[in-house]
């Protein structure tokens, strides 16, 4: 059986191969071809059984449009609507998305081998940090990469929410409610996010002249089952009293806490006041409803994707984009006006 490739076809029907390609990739009447040689071409490539080479093809064009995401992170909620944003903001450029699980102890061919063979565009990175050498390597060979909760200032353009406002807001409102003894149940350490929102804390209170022990400080990471297991040690211990304030750095441990309290017989907020980060979904079914503070990840999902097709199209980026979420109110810490 005859092997044809796009030269062999040309040449036998007598026309250039650049017609044979447009009519192959269905542009041919966009930029002139008859409708009479395109369906000549075409009719001629189904008699032969002329599949096209598609990695050639990715070799020929300058994208394949297809953005790689590498996700680390996983909260419930969070996640599903930061891919969603980035899936829609992809589909309506025309591009498709791949999905790469990054674990920190990887081999960095799974994001390089991606770029080098042509398999995608450019990276979306959606974790606690990137390691330094492949921060290092990204920016030597100029690979297009955005990463999303990621700390700014690596040279890596980052999206991020105001994560120091969320938890500065919060506080502050409970300071001016009258609360004066509060316990913190921080995130992951390690996360750009769970820094700044305990940065955020700590501003508030130094600001109003208020003390913070270091033993009401509560590493949970973004386990709800962790903050029940804190919160009910803590109670066993008489070291959480009622008239205290939890500030939570997210939804899930918000909940976590409040499941704790009530199952110790407390009310919230008349024995506790306790607040979240993130304005998910769970926040406003939970009873009682959360107060919180917008996370805003679909919109950092879609932010992510208009920064890196600007970088694949060579237009100028800022370094950083950070949106604007805003406080939530509940009834687990109602605000006073």
């Amino acid at each position: 059986m005859q092997r044809y490739s796009l030269a062999k076809i040309s040449r036998e029907l007598g026309v250039s191969k650049a017609a044979v390609s447009l009519a192959l990739s269905g542009k041919a009447r966009r930029v002139g071809v008859s409708e009479e040689l395109e369906k000549r071409i075409l009719d001629f490539c189904r008699k032969v059984d002329y599949q096209p080479n598609i990695h050639a093809r990715r070799l020929n064009s300058r994208l394949v449009r297809n953005i790689g995401i590498l996700l680390e992170r996983f909260e419930e909620g969070a996640t599903a609507l930061m891919l969603s944003g980035i899936v829609e903001a992809a589909d309506r450029a025309g591009f498709r998305v791949t999905i790469q699980i990054y674990r920190p102890e990887q081999h960095e061919s799974i994001a390089f081998d991606w770029l080098l063979n042509r398999e995608i565009d450019g990276v979306i990175f959606y974790g606690l940090e990137l390691p330094e050498s492949w921060q290092a390597r990204f920016l030597s060979e100029k690979w297009p990469v955005i990463g999303v909760g990621i700390a700014p200032g690596s040279g890596i353009p980052s999206v991020n929410v105001n994560n120091f406002t969320a938890t500065y807001t919060l506080t502050g409102s409970l300071i001016r409610q009258g609360c004066r003894e509060f316990h913190y149940m921080a995130g992951t350490e390690g996360s750009y996010p769970s820094r700044e929102r305990e940065r955020g804390f700590r501003a508030a209170l130094r600001e109003a002249g208020l003390l913070f022990p270091e033993n009401r400080m509560h590493v949970a990471g973004f386990s709800r089952e962790r903050a029940q297991e804190i919160t009910f040690e803590l109670l066993g211990r008489n070291q959480l009293q009622p008239g205290s304030a939890v500030v939570c750095a997210t939804d899930l441990l918000a909940i976590g806490t409040i499941q704790a309290l009530h199952r110790s017989g407390f009310r919230v907020p008349a024995d506790f006041a306790v607040t979240g980060v993130n304005a998910s979904s769970a926040a406003a079914d939970f009873s009682p409803s959360l107060t919180t503070f917008e996370y805003l990840p679909k919109e950092q999902g879609a932010a992510a994707v208009e920064m890196l097709l600007a970088r694949l199209q060579k237009r100028e980026i800022e370094p950083e984009r950070e949106l604007h979420g805003k406080l939530v109110p509940g009834e687990s810490a109602p605000l006073r006006g």
